[in-house]
């Protein structure tokens, strides 16, 4: 367990702070009949005939505060940021099923903020929640019916490194647990594990990447990992049936040899490279970064791409593409998946540029199943983009926010000739930048 935990009576304060602001016009909580008081949690399971209406959110920041916006149309017309929208943690929105709109707060030290939102019966956006969470959040996924964040960088009460992972139930936003894991020789002897991304692959259980460091006696030695030409896929399951720090297992640690590790780097944030195809299997992307602009390549295998079989908990032996190669020499650095085996790829601008910093925001669409890779077109320069925000699906469109150096609109993309088309503008944001969005019901 964590040595800096919140005490249970802190935690029984928030639970009870929950039960009473946490209440809303679609929470099915309810008691077990026949006197039977046991309470039926709310999974945010609802029937479609109570629908009342929906909404897209888009986050966005200006002059450092940041919005939610209630928005109808993502095709066309134009919106702005002044004197629109509800001030929020956040502008980069999570969502549990069609329920709730999260967003989190980074702060240099713990805990991180959390708040989550609601459309009301006037379908109008409105705060559910509004806690601070035990330790600082790097990945958020919803996960049955919990919202899971989750965290490095804890140190466990033998001493050794771990990972937190916070449960949050996903319609009241309340922190029902925390549950810890040692990240120590856990994929290799004299190594730790940092994770990035999280998925969702069924019957409980859950993958991240891992990103390998060597253990070392003190902070001053070199860390670098001795196994450069490698990846990890780190198998989770949550089992209700133990104490709560426990409940998330470490299964199994899968690997293979040909390509490197499946995170990427943004300054000193870990970025998740790994996303799910349509039959649910993962598809693991190693950028092949740079350790440093002056210290070189870290792996000697290429850009790539693995799938993990979701049935058999296993890489897949007869799937590779080799990204580089497609690409004419860039280097995977974020990816999206957008349905239908079609991911959105984010490639570092330059062939010879991959370090933490380097220019990015150069897209591909590529077929997973078929290693069919395009360039995107319709879009500036690399080097005239400040953001792109990641992309929202709905049915066969695809909406991209991105923000750039003369104007910021959500561009919807062809799936077949992989051009971006200008949808609605987003105006006003000065210095500011559009983060992503979401769609939310109001039901009764």
């Amino acid at each position: 367990m964590k040595k800096r935990v919140l005490s249970t009576m802190v935690l029984a304060f928030l639970v009870s702070t929950f039960s009473f602001t946490s209440c809303s016009s679609d929470d099915n909580s309810r008691k077990g009949g026949d006197g039977d008081d046991e309470e039926i949690i709310d999974d945010g399971s609802r029937n479609p005939e109570d629908l009342l209406g929906t909404k897209y959110i888009l986050g966005a920041s200006a002059s450092k505060t940041n919005l939610l916006l209630e928005v109808d149309n993502l095709k066309e017309g134009t919106i702005s940021v002044r004197g629109n929208g509800k001030t929020a943690l956040g502008k980069n929105i999570y969502t549990f099923k069609d329920l709730r709109a999260y967003v989190f707060e980074y702060r240099k030290g713990d805990p991180s903020g959390m708040q989550s939102w609601m459309l009301n019966k006037d379908l109008r956006l409105q705060e559910n929640t509004l806690v601070d969470l035990p330790n600082r959040e790097e990945f958020i996924t919803a996960f049955g019916r919990f919202m899971i964040s989750t965290t490095g960088g804890i140190e466990l009460e033998n001493g050794k490194k771990g990972q937190a992972f916070n449960f949050i139930n996903g319609v009241t936003g309340a922190i029902e647990f925390t549950s810890y894991v040692n990240v120590e020789n856990i994929a290799e002897e004299g190594e730790y594990a940092n994770f990035a991304g999280l998925e969702d692959i069924g019957n409980d259980r859950f993958v991240m990447a891992i990103e390998p460091f060597k253990i070392t006696a003190n902070s001053d030695q070199d860390n670098t990992s001795a196994y450069r030409d490698r990846v990890w896929l780190a198998i989770f399951k949550l089992d209700m049936s133990k104490d709560p720090e426990n409940r998330v297992v470490l299964e199994n640690v899968v690997k293979d040899d040909r390509m490197s590790f499946a995170v990427a780097r943004y300054r000193s944030s870990r970025v998740s490279t790994i996303g799910k195809g349509t039959s649910g299997d993962i598809y693991v992307y190693s950028p092949s970064a740079m350790i440093s602009k002056d210290k070189g390549a870290f792996s000697t295998k290429p850009s790539a791409v693995l799938k993990f079989d979701k049935n058999t908990l296993k890489f897949d032996s007869s799937y590779y593409f080799d990204l580089e190669a497609k690409s004419g020499g860039h280097k995977v650095y974020k990816v999206y998946a957008v349905g239908k085996d079609q991911f959105i790829l984010n490639m570092f601008a330059n062939t010879d540029q991959s370090w933490n910093m380097a220019p990015a925001n150069k897209l591909a669409l590529f077929n997973a199943k078929t290693g069919d890779f395009k360039w995107i077109e319709g879009l500036v320069e690399p080097g005239l983009i400040a953001e792109i925000g990641t992309p929202f699906t709905e049915g066969n469109d695809v909406f991209v926010p991105i923000t750039a150096a003369a104007k910021s609109h959500v561009y919807l993309l062809d799936r077949t000739t992989a051009t971006f088309t200008k949808g609605l503008e987003i105006q006003d944001l000065g210095d500011g930048t559009v983060g992503n969005i979401v769609k939310i019901n109001a039901y009764k």
